[in-house]
């Protein structure tokens, strides 16, 4: 494929054919011929160029996520840690993170990791996010239950079943 517009080609092809032997003032078939083949070389590496531009930009776009992801489940992590400090809720509730985009022509291993992060992050945003009961006799009686690990983050007390209720979701 050449980057030569069809005109020039058709300069070129007359000073290749016919005009061959034609020298003009400071133009003549090879002087031509070495120009066109300069601007096809400079074509080139333009598009070598742009292609490495656009491998930058998706990575660069990938960065980006991986670090929106992050800082997502640092303020959502960060909010169960200020729970009792007020001062440091505060800042945190000035914080407004943009929602993560959809992946951005990810392999199918990078898609199901970064679902996995979205997941993760997602739930201790819920986690905190979360309305709490108002304290009820139930509660009490949950109070004095065993108190049983829901994840690495969160501690749940789980009581017996409700009628009918086989177990409970947490």
């Amino acid at each position: 494929m050449t980057s030569l517009p069809a005109p020039v080609q058709a300069v070129l092809e007359l000073f290749q054919g016919p005009l061959s032997d034609v020298r003009f003032a400071d133009v003549d078939a090879a002087g031509l011929a070495n120009l066109a083949a300069e601007v096809e070389g400079a074509a080139s590496a333009v598009a070598l160029q742009e292609a490495r531009l656009t491998e930058l930009r998706q990575t660069l776009a990938e960065r980006q996520d991986a670090l929106l992801l992050l800082a997502q489940r640092a303020v959502a992590y960060a909010r169960v840690y200020a729970e009792h400090d007020e001062a440091l809720t505060e800042q945190l509730s000035r914080i407004t993170l943009p929602r993560a985009g959809k992946p951005r022509k990810a392999t199918a291993t990078k898609a199901s990791e970064a679902d996995a992060s979205t997941s993760a992050a997602e739930n201790a945003e819920n986690a905190v996010a979360a309305p709490t009961e108002e304290p009820s006799a139930a509660a009490d009686e949950e109070a004095s239950a065993p108190v049983l690990s829901g994840s690495r983050k969160t501690k749940r007390r789980l009581g017996p079943p409700r009628d009918g209720a086989q177990s409970r979701p947490s």
